[in-house]
């Protein structure tokens, strides 16, 4: 039988029945997961596949077993070309990209690059042809200028929440972010209801573990500061991040700021590649505050995070899930 031949009060109760089981569908707690560096060691018995496939695998499966939503890639998934490794990039790209089909079929993955990607590949243009039509399935919107390396994108069916990829190796702006374009993609992103905001790049804004100043966003100091003022001016509370190979959530708060306000910046560099030393918050901190409120070190594993609209206050929830090895 139609809608349309139903008495009318019992089609207004179907619809209203049909509508809150919607509306309790989307409220219910949700999860996506944020993991990076699956890289091989080069100087120590090599993957050639370019990835340390053993861990990545699991891990893959660790994940999958989460029914997360969606995967944020902080970059390092290859190793990139060099003389300890000789396969081409090329095909390390596409060893990523079938292993991943085979182990997490299904599973929606928006990567950004690291500095390991950039190894054979300075201009992108590989990464262009391997990584933009994946990017372009999933209908992400880009930076202008910056297609197939920055970009932001909503999950069709919560749009109270918004990513940002931040590509750092573009060759007038290595290890800087674009200001302008993200500070847009932003604006528009709240103008379309979005609450929760994600930054997530491979270079962290302050040293966490073993790379230096010269080796991240701190490397151009005024920068980095207007990049970290601007994620809070906008109520973003989350910067995640990979590079180095570690577990490290960074609490990042200035007295500049509103009462309060604090920034987190999760590095999770724990998907396979070689364990970095923990030389702790080392470096220029240009009077910003630095508290480390979780770190751990030579684990395997992922950040799964967890919105929760329904609650009163801390709707975002973020844990380390270490890998059972």
């Amino acid at each position: 039988m139609k809608m349309s031949a139903l008495p009318k009060m019992l089609r207004l109760s179907l619809l209203s029945l049909a509508t809150s089981a919607a509306l309790l569908a989307h409220a219910e707690p949700w999860t996506f997961v944020v993991a990076g560096d699956d890289r091989t060691d080069p100087g120590h018995a090599p993957d050639p596949t370019g990835i340390n496939t053993v861990v990545f695998k699991k891990l893959l499966h660790a994940i999958v077993a989460t029914k997360p939503r969606f995967m944020l890639f902080t970059g390092d998934l290859v190793v990139g070309q060099n003389g300890l490794m000789p396969v081409k990039l090329a095909e390390q790209f596409r060893n990523w990209q079938t292993l991943v089909q085979a182990e997490a079929p299904g599973l929606l993955i928006l990567p950004v690059r690291g500095n390991h990607e950039t190894k054979g590949d300075a201009d992108g243009k590989l990464w262009l042809q391997y990584f933009k039509p994946l990017l372009d399935a999933n209908k992400v919107a880009y930076f202008p200028g910056e297609e197939g390396f920055s970009y932001t994108w909503s999950p069709p069916d919560h749009p109270e929440v918004a990513v940002f990829a931040v590509d750092q190796y573009q060759p007038d702006r290595a290890h800087r972010v674009n200001l302008t374009q993200l500070d847009q993609a932003m604006q528009q992103a709240q103008a379309g209801k979005a609450t929760h905001l994600f930054v997530f790049s491979h270079e962290m804004a302050f040293t966490c573990a073993s790379h230096g100043d010269a080796d991240n966003l701190a490397l151009f100091p005024r920068q980095r500061d207007q990049f970290v003022d601007l994620l809070v001016s906008h109520g973003c509370e989350y910067f995640l991040a990979g590079h180095d190979h570690t577990y490290d959530w960074m609490l990042i708060q200035h007295p500049k700021w509103p009462a309060g306000k604090v920034l987190n910046q999760i590095v999770a560099g724990t998907a396979g590649a070689p364990f970095y030393e923990d030389k702790k918050y080392w470096g220029d901190h240009a009077g910003y505050r630095l508290t480390r409120q979780e770190h751990l070190q030579n684990t395997h594993g992922f950040v799964q995070v967890t919105i929760d609209d329904q609650a009163a206050t801390n709707q975002v929830h973020c844990t380390f899930v270490p890998l059972v090895e």
